[in-house]
C-alpha cells in the first residue's frame, strides 16, 4: 500500500493545506517553521539581470558550426573573437523558453470520467530583442545567418560564368547585393549546417566580489542557464523608423530550436539572497544631544561663556 499515492488522498482534509500565514519579520514557530515574509519575499528574482550568449566562436558546434562562422567571417561580422562578445551585450530583451505538453483525451475507462494523458512535448520559439549599433552589424549578423541557411544561386556568380550550373553567390558579396538577376533562385542547406546552441543565463544583482571567475565559469552566486539546442533564426522583425522623435533602434529576432536543457550553477551563494546588505561607505556616528553640549562646553572654555539654553546662539563675552 505504501507505493500507491492514491491511498493518501482518501479522507477529508488530506493532504493538509499547510500554514495560512507567515509573520512579517520574525520566524513563525509551530508545526511548520517559516521564515519571516521580509526574508522570503526579499529574495525574489529581478527581470533585468540576464545575459544571452550566441557563442560566436568557431568550432563550438563542430565542423558545421565552423562553416557558419566561416560565412560570418567572410561577411566581416565575427572575424574578431574579442568583439564577438559585444553582440551578447546588445540584447535588450529576452524570454526564458516555454514548453507545453500536448494531451489526448481517453473516455470509457471509467463511467462518466474523461481522462487526459500527455502524448507530446512542444517547445515554443523564443524572441530576442537587440539594440542596433550604428554600423548595423547586429542586423547584418542575423541577415547573413539566414543567408547562409538559404543562399542565393543563379546568374551573376563570377560574372555569370556559373549561370549554367546555378552557382552560389559567395559570402564576400555581403547581402547578395549583386544578385539582381531575375533568374536567381534560393536553395536550402542541410539542418546540421546552420543550427547551433544559444544560451540564456538568468542571475541576480546581489552577487559579491568576482561574480565570474575561472575562465568564464560563474562563481559565488545562484544562476540558471538555459541551452537551446539546434537553434536558428526564423524571423527578423522590421525596424520601425520615424522622424517624430529619435529613439534607440531595436530589432527582434525569433529563433526555433529542437529542445532545451538547463543548468544550475553549482557554486551557490553562501548566504540567502537579500540577507547580506550591499557594502556602504562608513559614516561618522551621529552626534547626540550630550555630545553637542560637550562640544559647546569645550568652546566655552576656549572662547568665552556660552548660553547653553540656546546651544546655537551667539557667544556671550566673559565677565
Amino acid at each position: 500500500m505504501a507505493d500507491q499515492p492514491q491511498v493518501s488522498r482518501n479522507g477529508a482534509g488530506v493532504p493538509g493545506i499547510g500554514p495560512l500565514y507567515m509573520k512579517t519579520t520574525t520566524p513563525r514557530v509551530g508545526d511548520t517553521v517559516l521564515d519571516g515574509a521580509r526574508d522570503v519575499f526579499g529574495a525574489l528574482s529581478q527581470t533585468s539581470q540576464f545575459k544571452v550568449s550566441l557563442h560566436l566562436t568557431a568550432g563550438v558546434g563542430g565542423v558545421a558550426d565552423t562553416n557558419l562562422n566561416t560565412w560570418l567571417n567572410a561577411s566581416g561580422l565575427s572575424d574578431d573573437p574579442i568583439k564577438n562578445a559585444y553582440y551578447d551585450f546588445y540584447c535588450a530583451e529576452a524570454n526564458l523558453p516555454a514548453t507545453t505538453l500536448s494531451t489526448r483525451e481517453v473516455k470509457g475507462n471509467f463511467q462518466g470520467i474523461t481522462e487526459k494523458f500527455a502524448v507530446e512535448r512542444a517547445y515554443q520559439p523564443i524572441s530576442l530583442t537587440f539594440y542596433v549599433d550604428n554600423d548595423y552589424k547586429l542586423i547584418r549578423l542575423f541577415e547573413e545567418w539566414m543567408n547562409y541557411i538559404n543562399p542565393l544561386y543563379g546568374a551573376g556568380v563570377d560574372g555569370g560564368t556559373q549561370n549554367q550550373g546555378g552557382g552560389g553567390y559567395p559570402a564576400s558579396t555581403i547581402g547578395f547585393g549583386n544578385g539582381k538577376n531575375s533568374n536567381d533562385f534560393y536553395r536550402l542547406r542541410y539542418p546540421e549546417d546552420y543550427r547551433r546552441i544559444i544560451s540564456i543565463t538568468k542571475f541576480e544583482r546581489d552577487f559579491r566580489e568576482r561574480p565570474q571567475i575561472n575562465d568564464g565559469q560563474l562563481g559565488g552566486q545562484s544562476s540558471i542557464t538555459y541551452r537551446m539546442i539546434d537553434a536558428f533564426p526564423t524571423q527578423i522583425s522590421g525596424v520601425p523608423l520615424s522622424y517624430e522623435g529619435s529613439t534607440i533602434a531595436k530589432v527582434q529576432v525569433q529563433f526555433d530550436y529542437t529542445r532545451f536543457v538547463y543548468e544550475v550553477n553549482p557554486s551557490r551563494r553562501t548566504q540567502p539572497a537579500g540577507t547580506k546588505p550591499s557594502p556602504k561607505a562608513d559614516k561618522p556616528p551621529a552626534k547626540t544631544g550630550r555630545r553637542v553640549n560637550d562640544a559647546l562646553r569645550q568652546a566655552q572654555s576656549q572662547t568665552g561663556r556660552l548660553d547653553l539654553t540656546r546651544p546655537y546662539g551667539p557667544t556671550l563675552p566673559v565677565a
